[in-house]
């Protein structure tokens, strides 16, 4: 018997890798089973990040606690996949000899090796998801053709490679039929869909198809790139019944030498014409960000634009980064900021969005919107998790309803009546919705 115990760090898009592995092993193993308990498992498999360096920092740590478990059970096997040993596959295979199995990003299916093949790998069927039963990701596509000048997903991942509309859409009935009620796109870039193709808008007509996708009730689209949201997307979302009014779009700066300077393909005038649009065409929207702060041409100049622009924009959600010179990047070459200055500006960025949270969510009380509940939390044991519309999953705030007995993947209509802190509340249902 297989008993796995498996370790998925990084992004969502990390998660959907390890499920692939998960099933293929599923496929080849009529005697697998998943656990929680590593002390027990014979198997640990970690999928490793290896984006930035806390990343690849907590990529080892989790390598070398499985190594100590070895250790006490030199039978047990390690495997290693994802980023990481894509990114530093010579270096990785020396250094960590107890590791059983490496597996890169683009080689997935060698997951089967360890364990005994009962015939030949049928196609994945996917019938194991590691998020909660009403949450799925599906990925859209692999790679990314931006070639940012920080990023090393290009090196990690590959150019740009979208999936084929109809695999896409079987999936997505796929989770339906096992319970997924609200849908995350995800891809390194959503917004390139087909671009490689010479098609700038088929992520629309892919949307259009899965909305018919009976089960499915709220399609969330993440990690867009601003240069590529068009009007005809926009228009899409505006109209649609499933696709919520949420965007999530890394903006990365404003500065206009700053965001030359790391190769992105828009600039501050851009941005705003875009907010603009968004807000016009669709008032309630949503809006998620992310920055990266202390790049190195960064001055402070461009940093005091971007805080005046974190103020101006009153976005619903924003997270800070500082800049990690990355090997391997064309930004590598550049002199690094000192890294007091660039932790002071991070610091300083997420107390200015603490304000806007402030502005924004003190008028919540008393609002009344639909959410999705979501799996009890341990340290709030009387109340039920859930969200609305407005928030992703493990990443956005969270709305606390005032009754423990409401099971996962309900949706409610619901009064806010508290504000617990910067990013969550309290409120009470008023009714359920029908879905």
């Amino acid at each position: 018997m297989t008993k796995i115990f498996v370790e998925s760090l990084g992004c969502p898009k990390n998660l959907v890798d390890t499920q692939r592995m998960i099933n293929l092993l599923k496929e080849s193993s009529e005697d697998l089973t998943i656990t929680d308990d590593i002390a027990s498992s014979n198997t640990i498999l970690i999928n490793t990040c290896g984006f930035i360096e806390p990343a690849k920092k907590e990529s080892i740590e989790e390598i070398l606690l499985a190594i100590e478990e070895k250790k006490r059970d030199p039978n047990k096997k390690i495997v290693v996949a994802g980023c990481l040993y894509q990114r530093y596959k010579n270096a990785l295979a020396k250094e960590l000899p107890e590791v059983d199995y490496f597996i890169g990003v683009n080689e997935l299916e060698k997951i089967t090796e360890i364990v005994d093949k009962k015939g030949s790998i049928r196609e994945c069927t996917d019938s194991v998801l590691l998020t909660p039963k009403h949450i799925g990701y599906l990925k859209i596509s692999e790679g990314c053709s931006n070639n940012c000048t920080f990023c090393t997903i290009p090196a990690i991942r590959g150019q740009l490679r979208s999936f084929n509309p109809e695999s896409v859409i079987k999936k997505a009935e796929m989770m339906a039929e096992r319970g997924v009620k609200e849908l995350y796109i995800i891809a390194q870039d959503t917004t390139a869909y087909m671009h490689e193709k010479g098609k700038r808008n088929e992520l629309v007509d892919l949307l259009e198809k899965i909305e018919e996708t009976k089960g499915i009730e709220w399609i969330r689209l993440m990690y867009t790139y601003p240069a590529y949201i068009t009007d005809e997307l926009i228009n899409f979302i505006a109209s649609s019944k499933k696709t919520l009014h949420y965007i999530d779009m890394p903006l990365q700066h404003i500065n206009d030498e700053v965001l030359s300077a790391m190769g992105r393909r828009y600039r501050r005038k851009n941005v705003e014409q875009l907010i603009e649009k968004l807000r016009n065409k669709i008032p309630d929207i949503a809006l998620r960000t992310t920055f990266i702060v202390g790049f190195p041409n960064e001055t402070e100049k461009a940093f005091n634009e971007l805080c005046d622009f974190i103020e101006q924009a009153q976005f619903n959600w924003a997270g800070f980064f500082k800049f990690y010179s990355e090997e391997g990047t064309a930004a590598h070459r550049f002199q690094d900021l000192d890294e007091a200055v660039k932790i002071d500006r991070v610091n300083t960025a997420e107390k200015l969005q603490n304000s806007v949270y402030e502005n924004i969510h003190s008028k919540m009380i008393g609002e009344k919107i639909t959410v999705i509940t979501d799996e009890h939390d341990d340290n709030y044991r009387e109340y039920t998790p859930s969200r609305s519309y407005r928030s992703a999953f493990e990443i956005d705030g969270i709305i606390f309803i005032k009754d423990k007995n409401i099971k996962a993947g309900a949706f409610k209509n619901v009064q806010i009546i508290e504000k617990l802190n910067e990013v969550d509340f309290l409120a009470k249902v008023i009714d359920t919705v029908s879905k």
